[in-house]
């Protein structure tokens, strides 16, 4: 798949499933050069601590999560926001450097348990994965993606019931049907430890909660 058009500046748009509005994390009145107020960060796999602060460009203030070197894990920055099941959920992001690996986790309860929609611009694909107990499952992958590594990126999911929907730049990349017992969890970034990473304008919204049938045999 191609996917060379996809490379966007600005963010998709989310079409409300309820009543309430989505809710829109920008970084804009965030103060550069420290760690923005209403998220947790956490690491995993033996990471460094950490490094992420908010950067000024021009008007518009970004998320940087600064590589480590050589960098083994990972690190995760969650919205303290509201947990939830059924869920949509977009962020840009651009990778910088280094690995070049980063997404947006969903249904987070700990750095061990969450799902995870992955963008690696070194392998060149979309990849999603269960995150249980520490131990990440690959569910499925789209690969040869021909992704441009100076881009910014929107990544989307929709984890409704038990379908998964994860869409780059509004095109709908990956479907699965997770049949796992179903749980609720907070929103938020993933970027591998070695990856300089930028992410901006991450939106969440309440999926609908009735449960979606699985695919028909």
């Amino acid at each position: 798949m191609t996917l060379r058009a996809l490379a966007l500046v600005g963010v998709s748009g989310l079409v409300a499933a309820g009543s309430d509005p989505p809710l829109l994390r920008t970084f804009d009145d965030d103060p550069a050069g420290g760690r923005p107020p209403g998220l947790t960060f956490a690491v995993a796999r033996g990471a460094q601590p950490a490094r992420w602060v908010v950067e000024r460009q021009g008007d518009n203030g970004v998320l940087v999560h600064r590589q480590s070197d050589p960098g083994q894990g990972f690190a995760l920055a969650v919205l303290d926001g509201p947990a939830l099941r059924s869920v949509e959920a977009s962020v840009r992001l651009r990778l910088v450097d280094g690995g070049r690996a980063g997404g947006l986790v969903w249904r987070y309860q700990d750095e061990d348990n969450y799902f995870l929609a992955l963008l690696d611009l070194r392998e060149q694909d979309l990849a999603l994965y269960h995150v249980v107990r520490g131990n990440r499952v690959r569910l499925e992958d789209e690969d040869d993606l021909e992704l441009d590594s100076d881009a910014w990126y929107t990544l989307k999911v929709r984890h409704e019931g038990e379908r998964i929907r994860i869409y780059l730049g509004g095109i709908r990349v990956i479907e699965d049907y997770e049949r796992s017992r179903p749980t609720e969890g907070r929103v938020g970034l993933w970027s591998a430890d070695n990856s300089l990473s930028w992410f901006d304008d991450v939106r969440v919204n309440p999926g609908n909660e009735r449960r979606h049938e699985g695919p028909r045999r």
